[in-house]
């Protein structure tokens, strides 16, 4: 027997919208409902086998039913934002994949699908209907199965006309009578007053159909019941015929265009190309991975066997000479163990190139091969293209040896492209291009395979915009962080073990002082028991509840600092605590060489901020002084030097005035007042002499949280005011700064528009937030699409001085030691601590020109907790 499938396009569409995470392209447009609804198309497709299949669509609202009933579905809000445009690209695709579509201007895609399941029984075909909507289980028959989503759309539950029985005990043609009852809410469909499922299946089952009811209203049980029939007989009848589905639509069409066709390699691939749909197309993939002409006429989908050659130490040597006298480009994947700071070697290279590929092995060959390939990685003009130039760098920096001539760094090249993205490791940047490739057989595999992928990330660079902010930020930069891990920060580890005896001592302080506050000892680490303490004996007010009983976060315990004192001694308690077990034993166990060696991460933020790992010395809670001492272990590596710090002075406020052009914030900084003293100035009216002390801090806590979309209820719960002064305060600011008003909102409506921001650099991400349909998630989309263009300016300056800081530094006696938000810290020789502070000054200051000057503040010290500002004389 023929198989039909027929899917409700406008019912899965929302189902999957709802029910998927956000979504984009590479250019910001959604996507989530493309994913979902094509990953059930093609589960329905390998499962089902459909001789014939449709999709149905809404066209326009549902005039037919408007004209019976004007208040038809009215209730209905706007489609939202992220949903819309995917309507047009889900139809796009499905016309490439050969789908045949239906719809019909004034009616609803229920329609179409009774008249295409009432032409397809009579042709004697079993059909399979998919949609979200109950409405369709009056289509019930012998040969027509409804099948209901459930969660999302993943999962469906099938009725036939036993389990609707079973179900509801009615009959299919009894679900429009049910719907005359008891009304649809979804629908704005009214039914009968009073009457609920319940009470309607009971007098289905009694008067089988809205007229047998009606008829026998005066037999009915309960007399606002028999009321309620009675006055709104027409309401019944009229609920179910707005309910009933229409067999005959003026819409032309044979069942023969609905033919199932095998759809083309050629029209399917590029389309879910086009809106990034990668998982889909391995989906896709996989489901014609048999089909030898549907990938024959798809190659650029596949990757080549490059021949892998194996040479002789003289095939070796000649090969290796004739790559530097030609300046032949190299694709390179590496294997080796250890890490590249803790004395690790190569063992392996993978090197592809002109359609060959070779296996390099450090066992098999001799030292003199080995120099003479170091030398090739050393060479700047042999163009190299790679996998984390970072690691290789200090690879081969314990064999002496500087990496040159990286033309193309993948990993960092997809960070760019998708700054959300988690896995950098080679299959996984392959598998962006090529869905189906396996687990590489060894490096030689593993290069050809970049080597054939490489030309798409640069076309992808190129097409986003971002090749400048590769080549000339991020793989210098890589370079330079290579060089900064290698080197690593002095730690004195007895003053470090000191130092964290008495951290214990001050801890066991806090806890009595804990413990006395509630009367009680208690295990202060257990959420359960410290709930119960704070909210249940103290009183203080639930802020929230989780599964397991209250919540007891850092967020709550914020707001809750000034309800009672016992708050305070517990988040003390809490970054003492962490200060201890992550910074201190942590600390301690990763000196090597009397020195700790961070990681760089240049590809985990969003923003493009450096992130720092084993160990994250760019965290370390200075809220509490004892956060502040535990900086006083870190010291020059060599003696008799000092730390310089050099840190930009409110660069992410002199980013927002360079923005918005707002003439008050641009003067401030022209004028080199005190930003803070400035706006609170202007929002009390008053002086710059009369600004008192908290009303500099009110200001400043506005003037940072502006870029993070601060809310009056952060601002009171930040500064400890009630909610009517925090709203002044921002009311007052927004008035006197209108250009930073201006900005924000014209920032957060072209991220709209767009799906994404970019930094003054160019740096782009992408915010798929703002198409949520949570409205939780679409204002933290705003609040990113404020910030990432200020803090993301930030990190693309920092990193471009710290670039032209390193390139600066060679001829002194000093070196780059750590970067940390907004600081650069280096030691330097004594003697050319003057030199060196005006080199430093000058290549921040001037990295990259705004339209208000930048500032840098410098100190120096024998560690890095004894600074005292310091000025180079001019």
């Amino acid at each position: 027997m023929p198989r039909m499938v027929i899917l409700d396009g406008n019912s899965l569409a929302n189902r999957a919208f709802y029910a998927l995470p956000p979504l984009t392209t590479a250019d910001g447009r959604p996507t989530n409902v493309l994913h979902g609804f094509l990953t059930m198309l093609f589960r329905l497709e390998q499962e089902q086998h459909p001789d014939y299949w449709v999709v149905a669509f809404d066209k326009t609202k549902a005039t037919v039913r408007i004209e019976q009933y004007a208040g038809y579905k009215a209730q209905r809000k706007e489609t939202p934002e992220g949903l819309r445009p995917q309507f047009d690209y889900l139809k796009e695709i499905l016309t490439e994949l050969d789908v045949p579509m239906l719809e019909l201007a004034g009616y609803e895609a229920d329609d179409l699908i009774a008249a295409v399941t009432k032409q397809a029984e009579t042709q004697g075909m079993e059909i399979q209907i998919y949609t979200g909507d109950r409405d369709a289980l009056q289509l019930i028959s012998a040969k027509t199965n409804i099948f209901l989503t459930k969660k999302g759309i993943s999962e469906v539950e099938c009725y036939d006309e036993n389990a609707l029985w079973e179900r509801y005990q009615l009959r299919p043609y009894q679900i429009i009578d049910l719907k005359g009852l008891m009304g649809d809410t979804s629908d704005n469909i009214p039914g009968v007053p009073g009457v609920g499922e319940k009470t309607a299946l009971k007098l289905l089952w009694e008067f089988e159909t809205v007229e047998g009811v009606l008829a026998n209203a005066n037999k009915v049980s309960g007399k606002k019941l028999q009321s309620n029939l009675k006055d709104y007989t027409d309401q019944a009848i009229l609920s179910k015929k707005l309910a009933t589905m229409l067999t005959e639509v003026p819409l032309a069409f044979s069942i023969d265009d609905l033919v199932y066709r095998r759809p083309r390699a050629t029209k399917v691939l590029p389309v879910l190309k086009k809106y990034d749909l990668k998982n889909v197309t391995r989906l896709w993939q996989e489901r014609h991975k048999d089909d030898e002409e549907s990938l024959r006429e798809c190659p650029d989908e596949l990757l080549l066997a490059w021949p892998e050659r194996t040479l002789t130490e003289e095939g070796w040597l000649a090969q290796i000479e004739q790559w530097q006298a030609k300046k032949i480009p190299l694709t390179l994947a590496c294997r080796y163990e250890g890490t590249g700071l803790q004395g690790g070697h190569w063992l392996e290279w993978g090197v592809a190139t002109q359609g060959e590929a070779f296996t390099l092995k450090r066992a098999e060959i001799s030292p003199g091969i080995v120099k003479v390939w170091l030398d090739l990685l050393g060479n700047e003009q042999v163009p190299k293209i790679l996998v984390d130039s970072k690691t290789t760098a200090l690879l081969l920096a314990n064999e002496d040896t500087t990496l040159k001539g990286v033309t193309l760094d993948l990993s960092l090249a997809s960070y760019l492209i998708q700054s959300a993205r988690t896995k950098f490791a080679p299959l996984d940047l392959v598998k962006e291009y090529v869905h189906n490739q396996d687990v590489f057989v060894g490096a030689a595999e593993e290069a050809s395979a970049l080597a054939q992928v490489a030309p798409k990330f640069k076309e992808e660079l190129e097409l986003l915009g971002l090749s400048g902010l590769l080549h000339e930020i991020e793989e210098p930069l890589s370079l330079v962080l290579a060089q900064v891990e290698r080197h690593g920060i002095a730690v004195d580890t007895e003053q470090l073990t000191a130092f964290g005896e008495g951290i214990s001592l001050t801890l066991k302080q806090l806890e009595q002082d804990i413990y006395s506050l509630a009367e009680e000892s208690f295990n202060i680490n257990s959420p359960k028991q410290l709930g119960a303490i704070l909210f249940e004996k103290l009183g203080l007010p639930t802020a929230k509840k989780t599964k397991t009983g209250y919540s007891t976060n850092a967020e709550t315990l914020e707001e809750l600092r000034l309800a009672h004192p016992i708050v305070e001694k517990i988040l003390d308690y809490r970054q003492l605590n962490k200060l201890m077990s992550t910074y201190v034993n942590g600390l301690l166990a990763q000196v090597k060489d009397g020195r700790i060696h961070t990681t760089f991460q240049q590809t985990v933020t969003a923003t493009g901020r450096l992130s720092s790992t084993e160990p994250n010395l760019q965290n370390i809670p200075i809220r509490l002084e004892q956060g502040r001492q535990l900086r006083k272990v870190f010291h020059p590596t060599e003696a008799g030097w000092v730390l310089l710090s050099a840190d930009y002075s409110q660069i992410e406020l002199r980013i927002l005035a360079h923005y918005s052009q707002d003439p008050l914030l641009c003067e401030s900084f022209a004028l080199g007042q005190d930003v803070h003293t400035r706006t609170a100035a202007e929002v009390f009216g008053t002086s710059l002499e009369a600004v008192t002390p908290n009303m500099r801090r009110s200001a400043k806590a506005v003037n940072f949280g502006l870029v993070y979309g601060l809310t009056e209820f952060g601002l009171s719960r930040d500064l400890g005011i009630p909610r009517k002064e925090s709203k002044f305060y921002i009311e007052q600011y927004f008035k006197r700064y209108s250009g930073v008003k201006r900005y924000l909102e014209e920032v957060v409506e072209q991220a709209k528009q767009e799906g994404q921001v970019r930094t003054l650099l160019n740096r782009l991400r992408r915010i798929p937030e703002l198409f949520h349909p949570n409205r939780v998630q679409r204002n933290m989309g705003e609040r990113i699409a404020m910030n990432t263009p200020v803090q993301g300016t930030a990190a693309d300056i920092m990193k471009l001085a710290m670039i032209n800081v390193a390139e600066g530094l060679k001829p002194f006696r000093a070196a780059m030691l750590l970067q940390v938000h907004d600081e650069l810290l280096l030691q330097v020789a004594p003697e050319d601590l003057e030199s060196v502070a005006r080199m430093l000054i000058e290549e921040m200051e001037n990295a990259f020109p705004l339209a208000v000057p930048m500032t840098v503040d410098c100190k120096v010290g024998p560690n890095w907790y004894e600074m005292q500002p310091f000025k180079p004389m001019d």
